[in-house]
């Protein structure tokens, strides 16, 4: 059966575009050699620049049309991307303290998915690694230049705080940021986000 996402991806075009997102490229760029699992990480951009840049590459995403055309990106760019159909709001849907890094960029769930995300996001990273998010604000509803019409899905700090209090990170930056994106054409100008960085204990 065809999800959203499936009927959103079927699309020849990457609808995100091929590119990274930019806050992958500020804080990540400089990783070589790890093990980095992204969750709901959709048609693969930011994944297959993680590869080029010599990392081993898993994902987690609920559309069979994403995993495809993440596979077919990877294979353009002559990379390799593991990649699993998976729901990442459910219980164990990632091994726990396997990766060194794991991140989320604009993984939009459910509201009543995202505890289990966030627990999966920090649950799958070693002990000292690194968790790397960039999320909607609820302000961005405002700007209407991507991510969910529904408040329901995007976040406050606050909120975010919250899903992080039981569980074993450190935030090392987590701020409300204006910014511009251009990322295919579901994701065009001024928006607001959350930038996230932490450290697991």
């Amino acid at each position: 059966m065809m999800n959203h996402w499936d009927e959103r991806f079927r699309a020849d075009e990457y609808v995100y575009g091929v590119e990274p997102n930019e806050w992958v490229r500020t804080v990540l760029d400089s990783e070589q050699g790890k093990n980095i699992a992204l969750l709901a990480e959709g048609e693969g951009r930011n994944a297959v620049h993680l590869a080029r840049r010599g990392n081993n590459v898993t994902t987690y995403d609920f559309s069979k049309e994403g995993i495809a055309k993440t596979k077919q990106l990877a294979g353009s760019q002559g990379v390799t991307v593991e990649t699993h159909l998976q729901d990442i709001t459910i219980k164990d849907a990632v091994p726990r303290e396997t990766y060194d890094i794991s991140v989320n960029i604009f993984g939009h769930v459910p509201k009543d998915g995202k505890a289990q995300m966030f627990s999966n996001l920090i649950g799958c990273v070693k002990p000292g690694g690194r968790i790397v998010f960039e999320l909607y604000s609820t302000d961005q509803l405002e700007y209407g230049t991507g991510g969910p019409p529904d408040i329901g899905m995007l976040y406050t700090i606050d909120e975010i705080k919250g899903y992080l209090e039981p569980l074993s990170a450190e935030i090392i930056h987590l701020e409300k940021e204006t910014v511009e994106r251009h990322e295919g054409r579901m994701h065009s100008g001024m928006a607001s986000v959350i930038q996230g960085e932490l450290r697991k204990l």
